[in-house]
């Protein structure tokens, strides 16, 4: 198969989002996901490794990588420790049954 060939990550998750198993799991981890672009961006734009942006926060590496996976949520305490340190901020409404940034 050719690169060329493969369809857009978009367009395969929006193929997926038919199954309702996938949808479900999809939007239940939209929050995870937004925080990790979050991390991701901050990480890129400060020149940092998983393993500096740690010792930062005041986490391990395996942390920050579980959190640019998205594949669970992040805690309170996680978030906090990344505020303080990093100057993000998250805002979030807990609302239609999950969990969402919202703007500030």
């Amino acid at each position: 198969m050719k690169l060329s060939d493969l369809k857009p990550l978009d367009q395969v998750i929006e193929d997926q989002r038919e199954d309702a198993e996938f949808r479900d799991a999809w939007d239940r981890m939209a929050f995870a996901r937004d925080v990790a672009n979050k991390v991701v961006r901050y990480r890129i734009e400060h020149d940092l490794s998983q393993r500096e942006l740690a010792a930062i926060v005041g986490l391990v590496q395996p942390q920050i990588a579980r959190l640019e996976r998205a594949d669970h949520q992040p805690s309170f305490d996680t978030l906090a420790k990344l505020s303080r340190a990093t100057g993000l901020e998250f805002h979030f409404e807990v609302a239609r049954g999950g969990v969402e940034l919202v703007d500030a």
